[in-house]
């Protein structure tokens, strides 16, 4: 009965072990997110692998006038092009609490996201992959 024991326990604590090395992964990864100021968070997705997703935030109009929120997807458009993605189409904004915005893109896949800080100078970061 020993013999027969042993592997399981074995096998129970190799899989709790990977288990809590995934958890303080994501951890850590969602820390250095949250330091950047970036609305996205690491989660086990199926399987255990990790799968990024997008914290859920109020959805509005943007805050650039029109002149310069077609600047910002042009440029937008142009990394999308670079990447094999060729028609960006802007699916809506969400609003985040520092004043940037989170611009979603459509997509039939996952989710395509830029953040769009609209201060004096302009910054875009991105893109965001992440899991709808």
């Amino acid at each position: 009965m020993k013999n027969v024991l042993l592997p399981i326990l074995a096998l129970l604590a190799l899989s709790a072990c990977s288990s809590t090395e995934v958890s303080s992964g994501h951890a850590a990864a969602n820390a250095k997110l949250e330091a950047q100021g970036l609305p996205f968070r690491w989660s086990a997705g199926e399987g255990g692998s990790a799968v990024m997703r997008l914290l859920p935030l109020p959805v509005g109009p943007t805050k650039a006038d029109a002149k310069t929120a077609d600047e910002i997807l042009g440029g937008i458009r142009k990394k999308e092009q670079s990447n094999g993605r060729t028609d960006a189409m802007l699916q809506e904004v969400q609003q985040m609490q520092d004043g940037r915005e989170v611009w979603v893109l459509q997509s039939l896949s996952g989710g395509i996201a830029y953040v769009v800080g609209l201060k004096t100078p302009i910054r875009v970061q991105g893109p965001y992959n992440y899991a709808k």
